[in-house]
């Protein structure tokens, strides 16, 4: 068990660490931009910096990692750090975004202008590299606590199709003149070779391969991870108790002397992986009602 302690609290503290580190460099990131001066290649400064999609992926990816936070402080009280599922997916979502703005700056704008230019100047630095490999070593290698359904595939190009549609309003039905945005990604310039649907078709397929890749990676992290994790509760000895219900309520008996006052949070996965250790036949809803009944019988001794 205390391997598997350990590895969860090492996972909490680099997640802690991880996602206070990206949103803080999104949070600068934006602020620089916002208060940079136009040049020859990037206009968009100031509040016109919301056009461009980069800014736009990066503060989703600082949010996104935002919402971890939480849950990983969470988890350092009673060694049980896990997202819910819908975090899993804003992540992969937030991440998706990021993932793809590497992946075009890197293979199609550095070649335009330079690769010091896109990728290593100014605030660049930031958007167009630093913040899109810490948010992706962060979904793949910290926070794979769910396997990414094909469905949720879908909904991480959700924000590139709403943003294509968006510009496609603002630029070419409304226009510079009358309000609209600048063509600041020079999508006119692009359809006098290409059709503008196989444009943005073309868009769409970049960035469902780039999720496909996300997902394929972590989905096989997470795998791995949980045969580790499931190891360790199988051959843990901290709890090597005659039967699954002593082996339960000393577990409790651990989490309540940690508990500094917070919301009891029975751990369902590692109930479950001491079921498959111990083989009892009991349900699963059982099993939690033995630690509830066990926490809170420490809990009136204690008082």
């Amino acid at each position: 068990m205390s391997n598997a302690i350990k590895t969860n609290r090492m996972r909490c503290k680099a997640a802690i660490v991880t996602c206070s580190l990206l949103s803080f460099l999104v949070y600068l990131a934006v602020c620089d931009q916002l208060l940079s001066t136009p040049d020859a290649i990037v206009q968009e400064v100031g509040w016109k910096s919301y056009h461009m999609f980069t800014i736009l992926a990066n503060m989703f990816a600082g949010i996104a990692a935002a919402l971890c936070i939480p849950y990983a402080v969470d988890g350092l009280r009673y060694n049980n750090y896990h997202l819910p599922r819908w975090v899993v997916n804003v992540l992969f979502t937030a991440t998706t975004g990021v993932a793809l703005t590497f992946l075009i700056a890197i293979t199609i704008l550095s070649p335009m202008t330079s690769y010091y230019r896109m990728m290593l100047y100014s605030n660049n630095i930031l958007f167009h590299t630093i913040n899109p490999i810490i948010a992706i070593l962060l979904f793949i290698f910290i926070n794979s606590d769910h396997k990414v359904s094909f469905r949720a595939t879908f909904l991480a190009i959700a924000p590139v199709v709403l943003y294509a549609a968006f510009y496609f309003v603002l630029v070419f039905v409304i226009g510079e003149e009358n309000g609209g945005w600048r063509d600041h990604y020079q999508i006119r310039d692009i359809t006098q070779y290409v059709p503008l649907p196989l444009v943005v078709l073309g868009m769409v397929l970049i960035t469902f391969v780039v999720a496909l890749l996300l997902r394929t990676v972590h989905n096989r992290v997470h795998e791995k991870r949980k045969k580790q994790t499931v190891s360790y509760y199988q051959s843990a000895g901290d709890f090597d108790c005659p039967d699954i219900a002593s082996a339960i309520k000393a577990l409790a008996a651990r989490n309540r002397s940690r508990d500094l006052g917070g919301e009891l949070i029975v751990p369902r996965r590692i109930l479950a992986m001491m079921e498959e250790k111990y083989q009892s036949g009991l349900p699963l809803g059982e099993l939690c009602k033995i630690y509830v009944d066990a926490y809170y019988k420490k809990e009136v001794k204690g008082q």
